[in-house]
């Protein structure tokens, strides 16, 4: 089980950049880099929202929530990374049992 990072510029947002972890024991983990800031959440408390040409990612931290907008390609990888990661640890779970 291999943690996945990846580097996304936030649209909208001129010059910043979210740094993501894939962590596959369904965490996601996301550090928007100029502004120090850091969010975490689990895969279930994840969701999209197509926007035009970039998707809203919202995510659920404890009793509050956070949001990025990546371009549509970015969130659609993400979204990808993150299937790959719950599928990966339902098989290690299944071989295990």
């Amino acid at each position: 089980m291999i943690t996945v990072h990846r580097e996304y510029c936030l649209s909208g947002e001129r010059g910043l950049h979210a740094h993501i972890e894939v962590f596959p024991t369904g965490q996601l983990d996301i550090d928007i880099i100029e502004l120090h800031e850091h969010h975490s959440t689990e895969f279930n408390k994840i969701k999209y929202e197509h926007t035009g040409p970039d998707i809203v990612v919202t995510g659920i931290e404890g009793t509050t929530s956070w949001q990025v907008v990546l371009k549509e390609r970015d969130a659609r990888e993400l979204s990808h990374l993150i299937a790959d990661a719950n599928e990966e640890y339902e098989i290690l779970m299944r071989d295990l049992g």
